[in-house]
């Protein structure tokens, strides 16, 4: 399955997930509002890489109306955080999940707004951004933040996958798969604890606690394994469960933890430098563009993207 299929089917309203609960904030919502504010009433707005609707939140706020298309190449839908509103919005919202951003099922000229959050930079951009061009009706712009190759989110990416120890979530995953099998097996769930082999796989799950949860301080902590283990040990909470139950949780546990590496590794891959910004601006001049601003987004002291803007000739 798609890395980021099993991300948005956890219901998450933007790519940060936990950080962004209620949509966007801060120096993204900054940025959309500004985009939104260049724009007609009644627009039409195309995102690519939508993820749950996560720029529609904002345009039910603005009072904007118009149309809202949603275009994901990952298995995606509208959050609740999204659909907020949505119905008195005016606002028609179009959804096309499981779609490539360099193939989008709309007419030509149809838009006129383009946006992405940390999305189309995922896709083929010698064919996406030729197909954002096509979409936009003359005139129309194109709004991006893109992932920077020294900000914040792409440091954080790095920290992560070299925190992701697949050896020990192998041996966690494997222990809790023998309690699991054990607990099977037992008829009583008092006579578990007599069970040797459920026992060593207690012991190496109480070691691999210890040696990941025994270290709170951010700077020091293994993070990502800190957060695995913590999910980990919700599945003592669940031996009253049935057999399916428990079953399905270690499965989404190894799931959802693979899935994060991979997305962290995708994150860091497709971040821009200097050098990849002057190609990109290319890429939009030689697709029909003009007017191409590109400039870095910050929050705080700290670097969250590139934005860049440009015009449809």
């Amino acid at each position: 399955m798609n890395p980021w299929s099993v991300f948005w089917q956890q219901g998450h309203s933007t790519t940060f997930g936990d950080w962004f609960k209620q949509g966007y904030d801060g120096a993204v919502a900054v940025w959309w509002q500004a985009a939104l504010a260049e724009s007609p009433e009644n627009a039409t707005v195309i995102e690519l890489g939508c993820g749950n609707c996560s720029l529609l939140p904002e345009m039910v706020k603005s009072g904007s109306g118009g149309t809202y298309i949603g275009v994901d190449v990952a298995r995606v839908s509208a959050s609740e955080i999204a659909k907020q509103g949505l119905v008195n919005s005016g606002i028609e919202l179009v959804l096309h999940s499981e779609t490539p951003a360099e193939n989008v099922p709309e007419s030509d000229a149809v838009a006129e707004l383009v946006a992405s959050v940390f999305g189309i930079e995922y896709s083929d951009l010698d064919r996406s951004v030729p197909e954002a061009a096509r979409l936009l009706k003359p005139g129309g712009r194109f709004y991006a933040l893109l992932h920077h190759d020294d900000s914040i989110v792409t440091r954080m990416s790095k920290r992560a996958i070299s925190e992701f120890d697949d050896a020990d979530i192998r041996k966690t995953i494997d222990s809790l798969a023998a309690i699991n099998s054990e607990r099977d097996r037992l008829a009583d769930l008092s006579e578990l604890k007599n069970s040797q082999k459920a026992e060593q796989g207690r012991e190496t799950i109480n070691a691999m606690a210890q040696k990941y949860l025994s270290d709170t301080n951010p700077q020091t902590a293994n993070a990502t394994m800190f957060e695995f283990m913590t999910q980990a040990l919700k599945f003592f909470k669940m031996m009253g469960s049935n057999s399916e139950q428990r079953t399905g949780f270690i499965n989404s546990l190894e799931t959802e933890h693979r899935a994060s590496h991979e997305r962290f590794k995708q994150m860091v891959s497709v971040a821009f430098d200097d050098g990849d910004i002057e190609k990109l601006k290319a890429r939009f001049e030689n697709a029909g563009f003009g007017d191409i601003a590109v400039q870095q987004v910050h929050t705080g002291d700290e670097i969250l993207g590139w934005s860049l803007q440009a015009s449809r000739l």
